[in-house]
């Protein structure tokens, strides 16, 4: 009886942990870029390449299925350096790294693995503030009319003042984030995405896109098989960008102890992705040529268009206007702090390495230190977030990604073709 029962252990999905890892990978990936439309526009409509290495968005006709290649890349690439992570109790991404890298290429590649990463995990820390609050100053700025540099601004004096008093309460509620986040998008993005439908403004923009897909192979620009390509590489693109935060995943793999919970937590969390940034689509796709407008007039916030444009009158629309503006800011909110704390853990952890001080000294002197680091943090990502929310999106996140296929996708797909074996999962506890 007693084996039975430690057996059934290893059975046993733990629903909590699985909750609780769902909210934290949705409010992390929902960021205040993809609440506000501009990351899924940018990536699957229009974008300006990445200096000539990687291609042009030149249509966004297959728009529509390109949520569902980031979801499959995104579902694969989770499970298994998660899994990994669990079955080798590897926390600290540098030390997954250095575990991952050793087990192809005679570990050749482990400490260059780890060394650009670690340069690409600091460059995503930069663009991601920077990208948190010029997504809510982006709102503010065209739902007021107040200069972007103010309202970005503003957003960031709030940001310094959360990051000194809210970040462990941010930490503690990524439930709470992560439902407020999410029903704001609900009441947002499904009654506009039945009345795009029913209107027929969709069928409308698809046919508009079709017929410029159309009308650039017929002048020997290129073929559907060419542009179908192009729609794969962004596909990925925006599922690398999304992946480049993977040390923070890394760290959640002490909260499981067996893979079934595992699976069901990966899954439910790329599913719940899957549908919000599949409905952004349909509702950006519907209004295509109105955000287009927007978008050569310098606006970056479109899913205030797609509400504009939408279903309901004035009143509807205006609290669907409140409630896309709480998204985004709840977004940046989850993004921001955790950021600008993981910014201060690494770089105090580093300090007080090198310096041998006592630990007991540090802690004393850790808020005051923090303070400085955080200001100086602020003031470092809001000048980039000065570049404008389409620009750091196009080049900053893409950079992210270019980096992330050495760091973690060609890791992990040589990591599960050379294969391992899972860990006793009667032995493993879970740590919290």
């Amino acid at each position: 009886m007693g084996k039975s029962q430690t057996m059934d252990k290893s059975q046993v999905i733990d629903w909590r942990t699985v909750i609780v890892f769902v909210s934290i990978a949705f409010s992390s990936q929902c960021g205040g870029g993809f609440a506000a439309g501009s990351t899924p526009w940018s990536y699957f409509f229009q974008n300006t390449g990445f200096y000539g290495m990687l291609p042009e968005v030149t249509q966004p006709y297959f728009c529509l299925f390109m949520p569902l290649i980031v979801a499959a890349i995104n579902c694969f690439m989770i499970y298994f350096f998660m899994k990994f992570a669990m079955d080798f109790r590897t926390f600290d991404y540098g030390n997954f790294l250095g575990k991952y890298g050793e087990r192809f290429f005679g570990g050749k590649l482990a400490k260059p693995m780890q060394y650009v990463y670690e340069l690409n995990f600091n460059w995503l820390l930069i663009v991601c503030m920077a990208l948190a609050y010029s997504s809510s100053g982006s709102a503010l700025h065209e739902l007021t009319g107040i200069p972007y540099m103010l309202t970005t601004f503003i957003v960031g004096v709030i940001m310094f003042v959360l990051c000194m008093k809210g970040s462990s309460l941010v930490r503690k509620n990524a439930v709470f984030m992560s439902s407020v986040i999410f029903l704001a998008l609900v009441v947002v993005n499904v009654p506009n995405l039945f009345f795009n439908i029913a209107s027929g403004n969709l069928t409308r923009e698809l046919g508009v896109m079709s017929e410029q897909i159309h009308t650039s192979i017929a002048s020997g620009a290129g073929s559907m098989i060419k542009y179908l390509l192009i729609a794969f590489a962004w596909a990925y693109i925006f599922s690398g960008q999304n992946l480049g935060g993977f040390g923070a995943y890394v760290n959640h793999a002490q909260l499981f102890t067996n893979k079934k919970t595992l699976r069901w937590a990966v899954i439910l969390s790329v599913i719940a992705n899957w549908a919000f940034l599949e409905m952004t689509v349909v509702n950006l796709a519907a209004n295509y040529s109105q955000v287009m407008e927007g978008w050569k007039a310098g606006k970056a916030v479109y899913t205030i268009l797609v509400v504009q444009n939408g279903v309901g009158t004035g009143v509807v629309k205006g609290i669907m206007l409140t409630l896309i503006t709480v998204a985004i800011f709840f977004a940046t909110i989850s993004t921001a702090i955790n950021y600008a704390q993981g910014f201060n853990d690494r770089a105090l952890n580093w300090y007080q390495k090198k310096t041998n001080e006592a630990p007991e000294i540090s802690a004393a002197k850790r808020n005051k230190r923090g303070a400085v680091l955080t200001l100086i943090y602020i003031c470092l990502t809001w000048g980039v977030s000065q570049a404008g929310l389409t620009a750091l999106v196009s080049k900053g996140l893409t950079l992210v990604s270019f980096i992330n296929l050495f760091t973690l996708i060609f890791p992990t797909i040589m990591n599960v073709i050379i294969g391992w074996k899972d860990a006793d999962y009667t032995k493993l506890e879970k740590m919290e």
